[in-house]
């Protein structure tokens, strides 16, 4: 794929984090556990990001060269912040969405995510602007489902407009979106339909979301279904199916990254190991870091291998650094 040709992502709930990371007192790395209560802990970092699934998708996919425009809610607190950043991405608001916030607190051994939902994506977030951006783009993602209460009415109506561009139109007679795409005839489409579910592990709407996943089977061209170890437990905990089962079963390629490995299971079962980093500077943001590296490659048609591999060079710079990585970046790692 083209380089300039526009990417939309987004299309989920936004968050500012405040990252906190609490230092040791030699300020070579993390704390591993929490102070005792009513103790100060001094050495610590405090940083403020835009952020959410969606959008550091898009920011990394922008970091690597990609024109980018993120379609979701925003705020001026959350431009100042792209723009303090130097993030290259243009912003596409959608009307009357709050953007959330995330307080992520860094240990030693990864992070822990504290998040206020004040707003939420539904069908009055719909338009005929945002349905065009989703069709049209090259991406479609599903992502955060678990932090947007009202996610399987928003999601649905997402998919379905790949069938039909006029969905807004039937909205008014419908309040079963699930019942809608079980009826939908299929289609197909151009580009790539990524999920990635977030924390789903206490999500309540989970017999719906599988409903979901099973339905894609209707939507016919290139999809990923991207999770870490724990949302891979409950889906196959759901489905009662291995993780190969589970792929074969929802005919969709599972891609499961952790910190120790990544495996694929789709036609071909790979499995890689991650690398052995010294200095951990930042986690969040790895696992959208990752999808977006992948992602980033399999737009060039590059193996799947390749593309896992170049991911977890991608997820490893920004633990390592902090910052996201440029195609310069990897391509120094890979060759090192």
């Amino acid at each position: 794929m083209h380089k300039d040709t526009m990417i939309y992502g987004g299309f989920d709930p936004a968050f500012i984090d405040i990252d906190i990371r609490p230092l040791n007192s030699s300020k070579t790395g993390f704390i591993k556990e929490l102070p005792e209560l009513g103790s100060h802990h001094s050495d610590t970092i405090l940083d403020f990001q835009p952020g959410g699934n969606g959008f550091n998708l898009c920011r990394t996919l922008a970091a690597l060269g990609r024109n980018v425009t993120y379609v979701g809610p925003s705020s001026t607190f959350f431009e100042k912040l792209i723009k303090d950043n130097g993030i290259q991405i243009q912003i596409k608001a959608i009307q009357n969405a709050e953007v959330n916030y995330t307080t992520i607190l860094n240990l030693q051994d990864g992070e822990v995510q504290f998040n206020s939902i004040q707003g939420k994506l539904s069908i009055e977030s719909l338009s005929e602007e945002i349905i065009k951006y989703y069709r049209k783009s090259p991406l479609k993602p599903i992502s955060n489902v678990s932090l947007n209460p009202t996610s399987i009415e928003w999601v649905s109506f997402l998919l379905l407009s790949l069938e039909d561009e006029a969905i807004l139109d039937s909205l008014e007679d419908s309040t079963d979106p699930l019942g809608m795409i079980s009826s939908c005839s299929g289609t197909s489409y151009e580009g790539i339909i990524f999920v990635d579910p977030s924390d789903i592990s206490h999500f309540e709407r989970i017999d719906e979301f599988c409903k979901i996943l099973v339905q894609l089977k209707k939507f016919e061209g290139e999809k990923y279904l991207s999770v870490n170890e724990y949302e891979l437990t409950v889906l196959s905990k759901h489905f009662s199916k291995s993780p190969r089962e589970l792929a074969s079963f929802l005919d969709v390629p599972i891609i499961l990254h952790t910190s120790d490995n990544v495996s694929f299971y789709g036609k071909e079962v790979i499995n890689l190991k991650t690398k052995n980093l010294v200095s951990k500077v930042k986690f969040v943001g790895a696992g959208d870091c990752f999808n977006g590296a992948f992602i980033h490659t399999i737009l060039d048609s590059h193996p799947i291998t390749d593309s896992l591999s170049y991911a977890i060079e991608a997820a490893s710079y920004l633990i390592e650094t902090g910052k996201y990585p440029n195609a310069l970046h990897i391509s120094k790692r890979i060759n090192s």
